[in-house]
């Protein structure tokens, strides 16, 4: 072979091997670990009024001598309480932790929080994984809301930026359970027998969450009636129950209601409201003398033509239960005259 075709091939031997020494020993950059800043735990659940605690983290970071971040929730679920240095970059030597903005109200949906840490003199900045700073939160109503970083910066020793990802967190609020019943309203305190009465109950729902819920209105501990309600959190409502007298004896009847607890309610102790007391009596003896008389029909007869809405409606002269003093109960007044109450 010719000497000059032989110089040729071992040069090209050499560029190969050379080529193939620095592919197989030169270090490599594809699967050089990103720092991750991410909130931990990711993922929590608490019940409302609770207060817990979040960490924002850095992991495999190097050379790290400062930070910057903002916190987003929103502030209809979160209300966040104290925010304090965490442990990691003060392996370095002392830091400078400030409070930018602490702020529930940011705007209408979200608060804000602005955090920022630098280590202080002329030192190299920390390697690993560790806590920049802990947050804590009071959980406001129940719902979901993101722990949303953003802006988020970090510095090496030498004030360049590091390069790193972020993953955000999020929170669930189990919210309250809790109903009230605030009024209960008979609207006559003097009723005949076999006539009815109508009773308002006033029901709250001091919760955070829609409920469906059972209320009950009694008179001493008899059950007069029962009805479902759906009540949406923080609104209330007047129910109006009717009491149906017929076949209760007579004599004082003490109105109540309840709100059957909903599933996780804890403070039931307002769920039963009593006020009023109702006198069940007979009918036709209105002037309360047990006997029909004369007096008994003036009296009805005085008030002819009255409504509840009138200035001087007494329901004790309303025989029949209609809401209006008419001829009719005059007429059933004098049927009964001269009778004594039974």
């Amino acid at each position: 072979m010719h000497k000059s075709k032989i110089h040729v091939n071992l040069i090209l031997i050499l560029l190969l091997t050379t080529f193939f020494s620095i592919s197989l020993y030169a270090p490599s950059t594809a699967n050089s670990t990103i720092p991750i800043l991410y909130i931990d735990p990711p993922s929590t659940t608490v019940n409302a009024t609770e207060t817990f605690k979040i960490n924002v983290t850095i992991t495999d970071v190097t050379d790290l001598a400062g930070w910057e971040l903002k916190l987003y929730y929103r502030n209809s679920i979160l209300a966040a309480v104290k925010a304090t240095e965490g442990s990691f970059l003060k392996q370095g030597g002392s830091t400078a932790f400030f409070i930018v903005e602490f702020n529930n109200n940011y705007n209408a949906t979200h608060g804000r929080i602005w955090l920022t840490c630098t280590l202080l003199g002329n030192v190299s900045g920390v390697n690993g994984t560790g806590t920049l700073t802990t947050i804590t939160f009071q959980a406001v109503a129940g719902g979901y809301t993101t722990l949303n970083l953003a802006d988020t910066v970090l510095g090496d020793s030498q004030a360049n930026p590091i390069t790193h990802t972020t993953n955000d967190g999020e929170v669930t609020v189990i919210g309250a359970h809790d109903i009230a019943v605030t009024n209960v309203n008979p609207l006559k305190t003097i009723v005949g027998q076999s006539c009815t009465v109508h009773i308002n109950v006033t029901v709250e729902n001091q919760g955070d969450l829609t409920e469906t819920f059972n209320l009950t209105v009694y008179a001493n501990t008899s059950e007069i009636e029962t009805k479902q309600i759906t009540l949406d959190s923080n609104t209330s409502t007047t129910i109006t129950f009717t009491w149906d007298t017929t076949g209760f004896a007579k004599g004082n009847y003490t109105i109540s209601a309840y709100a059957w607890p909903v599933p996780g309610e804890t403070d039931t102790a307002d769920n039963t409201f009593t006020n009023g007391i109702v006198w069940v009596r007979w009918p036709y003896d209105v002037t309360g003398d047990g006997y029909c008389g004369i007096d008994d029909i003036v009296n009805v007869a005085e008030h002819f033509g009255t409504m509840p809405e009138d200035p001087n409606w007494n329901p004790i002269y309303d025989i029949n239960c209609d809401d209006y003093v008419g001829i009719d109960d005059i007429v059933m007044v004098a049927e009964h005259f001269g009778e004594t109450d039974p």
